[in-house]
């Protein structure tokens, strides 16, 4: 049921003033003693005002249904007259004015007039009140509806954007996993180098105490080479240098002693310094011969010393064999040390790169999600005002429909009036042509 509006009823001269500020031509005695046309006239100018309806533009208007009729000229007046009837009954629901009727227009009365003018100015003050808040939420709504076109729009294209990057995404995965794969190859064969690697340490390091055992032998067989030699040195600086030579002048010194027995007397003293000497020759000769045992068994020992040098060098051989293997073992671990290192590089910037590639990837797909979550948050902000405007726009027409059946129940009556009156007017014609023919 259409909201019944209550409306102050307003004094003539009020009416007056107010019908001339709204642009109509009204006086007193038009009011005190109104006229049909004079209303009807009136009437036309508060339409053409609050509602656009243009008399020149009702008396053109045309039925679909106008070529049916037998005589569609007779109608044209009742057409234009219909669409006056309709909105002068929707300006008056709008007003306030439920009781309104065509008997108001056709048979204008005083009283009623007042309260009819009284419920137009009203809707009138009510109208220019409202007029601005209404173009306002006008322009509200096609704002919001031009910003929800864009927002959809612009929901529409990150929704491509994320179907494009889901699809690149799944499109990168094979690649993904593929270095993935290669990335779990590489630190397997890295966990085997390392494995073989410390092997090759424990290799290293049991070559390294061999090598330092082995130098420290030959450093002491070197030193005890060493002690040999200055030993032997010093026994060859106590050993006379010619023993056959003192043997030889021991003989001499017996064959002149033989041929100077004669000087015996003179030579007594001598003879006595001689045999001293003999005597001296002689321990001379037992320690000699003790000398000549011991550079024998010097001989023998220097001989002990240098197979001992020929097998120190042989180890030295072994040492330095074993040196070169240690290092060709060392320049082997340095280079699987460094290919160990070039791998291990290569995994970290390939993991590096795959991971970059996965934090832009995630941070791309954050960035498109708060953007998403946002249009989501502001498409449901919109929906509440949309959703809002719509129950405005239902209660409008719940109104507007109110206003269509009350409008539809009067065309109606007017129209069973219509009949009526044709029925009335056919009977006239009748009894006019009876008379006629009596005549």
């Amino acid at each position: 049921m259409s909201s019944q509006y209550s409306f102050p009823i307003l004094e003539t001269r009020e009416i007056l003033e107010c019908m001339m500020e709204l642009g109509c031509t009204v006086s007193e005695e038009q009011l005190t003693k109104p006229s049909p046309d004079h209303i009807t006239r009136l009437m036309e100018q508060l339409l053409d005002l609050f509602l656009g309806f243009s008399t020149d533009e009702s008396s053109q208007m045309r039925f679909s249904g106008m070529d049916a009729f037998e005589h569609p000229e007779l109608h044209e007046f009742s057409v234009g007259q219909l669409a006056f009837n309709r909105s002068i009954m929707k300006l008056m629901l709008c007003s306030g004015v439920h009781d309104f009727s065509l008997k108001d227009i056709q048979k204008p009365e005083h009283k009623r007039l007042i309260k009819i003018f009284s419920a137009i100015i009203n809707f009138a003050k009510f109208r220019e009140e409202k007029v601005g808040a209404y173009e306002e939420f006008v322009a509200r709504s096609q704002a919001i509806e031009e910003e929800k076109e864009a927002v959809d729009a612009k929901c529409e294209e990150l929704t491509e954007q994320l179907h494009y990057l889901r699809a690149q995404r799944k499109q990168e995965q094979p690649l993904i996993n593929e270095l993935l794969e290669e990335n779990q190859k590489m630190e397997d064969h890295i966990k085997a180098l390392n494995v073989e690697q410390g092997t090759i340490k424990n290799k290293i390091h049991d070559i390294k105490q061999v090598r330092q055992a082995t130098s420290d032998k030959r450093d002491h067989d070197q030193f005890a080479l060493l002690n040999v030699k200055a030993e032997v040195t010093k026994l060859q600086g106590l050993v006379v240098r010619s023993p056959e030579r003192t043997k030889r002048e021991i003989k001499e010194m017996g064959f002149q002693l033989e041929s100077d027995k004669e000087n015996l007397t003179e030579l007594d003293s001598r003879l006595q310094g001689m045999r001293r000497k003999i005597d001296g020759l002689a321990k001379t000769e037992k320690d000699a011969g003790k000398l000549t045992k011991q550079l024998r068994e010097a001989e023998e020992h220097l001989i002990k010393l240098k197979a001992s040098k020929k097998e120190s060098k042989g180890l030295a051989s072994v040492i330095s064999e074993h040196t070169g293997q240690l290092d060709e073992l060392e320049a082997q671990g340095q280079s699987l040390l460094r290919q160990a290192n070039s791998i291990a590089s290569r995994v970290a910037e390939q993991e590096a790169k795959q991971k970059m590639m996965m934090e832009a990837a995630t941070r791309e797909l954050e960035k498109w999600r708060g953007l998403q979550v946002a249009a989501d948050q502001e498409n449901v902000h919109h929906k509440a005002q949309i959703e809002e405007l719509d129950d405005q726009a239902r209660v409008l027409e719940k109104r507007m429909v109110d206003a269509e059946m009350t409008e539809r129940l009067e065309m109606d009556k007017l129209l069973a009036e219509h009949s009526k009156v044709e029925s009335e007017l056919h009977s006239y014609n009748q009894r006019i042509l009876a008379a006629i023919s009596v005549e």
